[in-house]
């Protein structure tokens, strides 16, 4: 029965990446003129969106949210003050990554890698069970971390498997709120459980 659930649950998320794939949002990061780059986002329907730039250092260099939602988003950005290095542009919405490495040089834009999507952890919480369940496209290894109040709790081990559910027993941890931060050392992602 393990199994068959499994199997429906990888057919669905294999379906779901399909249908999505014919309505694919998409990122591109254009060196326009000089030290500037067009950084410019399309989708098919309005959604509130996040562009960040980051440094590989973690740095955020640069954040702009959406005040309404919008089917599409262009901003020129300045890399005249960046040292040379890679750095990620990165675009969230409805729990949905695009991320795109940029390559500065003398201030230039020399690279621009390919996009990198990525979809966010669906959890619930119900009856003093976390259910979570992720795709894990880049099979990276994944960590989830539990806090409250700020203190580390614990670390769980969720693997490197394409597509990792896995159900948590809150049922002996005191009653609060906790922080979980899920990572697969590309993303992180974070949502709150009241117990």
């Amino acid at each position: 029965m393990k199994t068959g659930n499994f199997l429906l649950t990888a057919l669905a998320l294999l379906l779901a990446v399909s249908v999505s794939a014919s309505k694919i949002p998409t990122l591109n990061v254009i060196a326009i003129e000089n030290n500037k780059a067009l950084v410019a986002f399309e989708n098919s329907k309005p959604t509130a969106v996040e562009v960040t730039v980051k440094s590989k250092k973690g740095e955020i260099l640069y954040y702009k949210k959406s005040e309404v939602p919008v089917e599409d988003l262009r901003l020129v950005l300045d890399f005249q003050n960046l040292e040379n290095g890679n750095y990620d542009v990165k675009l969230d919405f409805n729990n949905f990554t695009i991320n795109r490495e940029i390559t500065i040089a003398n201030s230039t834009i020399t690279r621009v890698g390919e996009a990198e999507r990525a979809f966010g952890p669906y959890y619930q919480f119900e009856d003093n069970l976390l259910k979570v369940s992720f795709l894990n496209n880049n099979q990276n290894s994944v960590l989830m971390d539990i806090y409250k109040e700020g203190k580390h709790v614990t670390t769980k081990r969720l693997g490197k498997e394409m597509c990792i559910q896995r159900v948590f027993d809150f049922s002996k941890l005191e009653a609060g709120q906790y922080d979980i931060r899920l990572t697969d050392n590309k993303h992180d992602y974070q949502f709150v459980v009241n117990r």
